[in-house]
């Protein structure tokens, strides 16, 4: 039975980490086209209408940035710090690998929960990001053709 739960959770940690990496692939190409889409936004910020200035502009790509920035910023606490050592002045014999399974085994559900708690936090800062896109596209299209009349 103990053996049954380790490979359900090492299964879940991989399923974790590919959808960390998918996130992290996502948020990176959505960064890319933001940036194209603010540069295009400015250049044509001569013919927009009066209300729509230039901060009034770029508050919702700074937002979306901010929102991509975060998804992509790794969130890893300092659980399981005898497995990784973050200090100031490390030594090298501070990263030998030690061969310590039983550690392992009890280390498998805090990784598991933490790489569920990254995954989480990574789709909720790209589903904001991607509402709020969709969002202003709507009001943009809105405000254009208010100015338009």
């Amino acid at each position: 039975m103990a053996n049954d739960k380790n490979a359900q959770l090492r299964h879940l940690i991989a399923g974790y980490s590919e959808g960390i990496r998918n996130s992290d692939i996502k948020a990176m190409i959505a960064v890319l086209f933001v940036a194209i889409m603010m540069g295009t936004a400015l250049q044509f910020r001569l013919q927009y209408p009066w209300y729509l200035s230039v901060p009034v502009l770029l508050i919702p790509f700074t937002i979306i940035f901010l929102n991509l920035l975060i998804s992509v910023y790794p969130r890893y606490p300092r659980v399981g710090r005898g497995r990784f050592p973050v200090w100031r002045n490390p030594d090298p014999e501070d990263f030998d690998f030690i061969a310590d399974t039983e550690a392992d085994l009890e280390d498998l559900p805090v990784r598991c929960a933490l790489f569920s708690r990254i995954l989480w936090w990574k789709n909720v800062t790209l589903q904001t990001a991607y509402v709020l896109s969709m969002a202003c596209i709507v009001a943009a299209a809105i405000l254009l053709f208010v100015g338009s009349l």
